[in-house]
């Protein structure tokens, strides 16, 4: 084929609140209407931990005046025709959707990928998550094959859980799950209770994601938002240590676990410190119930959501694994790739030979999620970038 199969490997969608609401189990509602009033207190709440906004106003206005936005790019993230002409003149014919479309979209009660979620009755967290799950399901079937939603769960009960799983995979949302960031003064994952949720995402194949999106509270001081920043990829992939060293892949060798919008190049370090532990004499007794090395978990476990790519992860990328690299245009946030994808990738990949560059943009991703080639390739034929314009042979 001429063209790229293009995958993003991390977009965002989410719901207006009127269309929210309607989600909403009819016993929640009158306290979703309370939620969605209460615009004061969920301000304060973003203040407590970052001590600021995230993005400041030269940037903000630096992405308004973009053609694509003026035109109503943003509308994408919840409007799934618009999406689609988005995704089409940006040469992507898959995705895989997480939570947080834009400023206008919520997530019923809070649920999602930020940390005051947890901040509320375990059952409004729980219906928050329900009721985004029924939305993503409705909105992944507009584009059939196109769109592989990633559920949100709790983990407050595990029986809960796993029925939710098992409710995504029947509903066709099966990009998996995101595995919360704070287990809601749960024990964190190294804990037994979790082998039930481990076994029917390997049963299922269902990857377990991690986001970055959750820190500890910082308060509202000044040096939060930095810290926050710093600190937040590592909070995003601190679960793979928990799932590692507890021998959760050892007895689930086909699960997938996946770190998106985290970074790349941390990934070699944090492996060779991870390995000098388990290979030193004095703690060998490690190594009783392990018989691989962290690194080779990650190996057969570990994927990266490499979300606006850069060259820096492409320099790296035989350190990381050429088949661990998913790239993701980040889509429609204001930090990705969209909508001047094909001068990134080409910036990203011009030095990179191209079965290589076909493995990270949409190769790997494909056979990650499952996605139909027989659906996909006519589509990438149609409009996905040209081969001559990406990489080397």
């Amino acid at each position: 084929m001429d063209r790229y199969l293009l995958i993003s490997a991390d977009c965002h969608a989410g719901p207006l609140p009127d269309v929210a609401r309607s989600y909403v189990d009819s016993k929640f509602v009158d306290r979703f209407d309370a939620w969605i009033a209460d615009v004061d207190a969920k301000n304060a709440r973003r203040a407590d931990h970052t001590g600021e906004a995230i993005y400041g106003d030269e940037a903000m206005g630096d992405f308004d005046v973009e053609s694509a936005v003026a035109g109503g790019g943003m509308d994408g993230a919840w409007d799934s025709k618009r999406r689609l002409e988005e995704m089409k003149g940006d040469g992507v014919v898959a995705e895989v959707i997480f939570p947080g479309g834009s400023m206008q979209t919520v997530g019923p009660f809070g649920a999602g990928l930020m940390t005051y979620q947890y901040e509320q009755d375990a059952a409004l967290w729980l219906e928050g998550c329900r009721a985004y799950n029924r939305w993503l399901a409705d909105f992944c079937a507009e584009a059939k094959g196109q769109r592989g939603g990633v559920g949100l769960i709790t983990v407050d009960d595990i029986d809960v859980t796993v029925a939710e799983v098992k409710w995504l995979r029947e509903h066709d949302v099966s990009g998996g799950i995101i595995l919360p960031g704070d287990t809601n003064g749960q024990p964190f994952y190294n804990h037994p209770r979790y082998e039930p949720l481990w076994a029917v995402c390997e049963d299922l194949a269902m990857p377990i994601h991690t986001h970055s999106g959750w820190t500890p509270n910082y308060g509202n001081f000044d040096g939060s938002l930095g810290i926050f920043l710093y600190e937040i990829g590592w909070f995003a992939h601190r679960p793979f240590h928990f799932l590692a060293w507890s021998g959760a892949f050892e007895r689930h060798p086909k699960l997938r676990f996946v770190m998106t919008e985290q970074g790349a190049t941390w990934i070699p370090d944090a492996l060779e410190q991870l390995d000098r532990t388990y290979e030193m004499p004095m703690f060998r007794h490690l190594r009783r119930k392990l018989p691989l090395k962290p690194s080779e978990y990650f190996r057969r476990n570990g994927f990266i959501g490499a979300a606006f790519m850069g060259d820096d992860a492409t320099v790296a990328r035989h350190e990381i694994g050429v088949d661990k690299l998913m790239w993701g245009s980040d889509y429609p946030h204001m930090e990705g790739t969209w909508p001047h994808t094909a001068e990134k990738l080409n910036d990203a990949f011009k030095n990179v030979p191209r079965n290589e560059v076909e493995k990270i943009v949409g190769g790997t991703a494909a056979s990650v999620y499952g996605f139909d080639l027989d659906k996909l390739l006519p589509l990438a034929a149609e409009f996905g970038p040209e081969r001559s314009s990406l990489g080397i042979d």
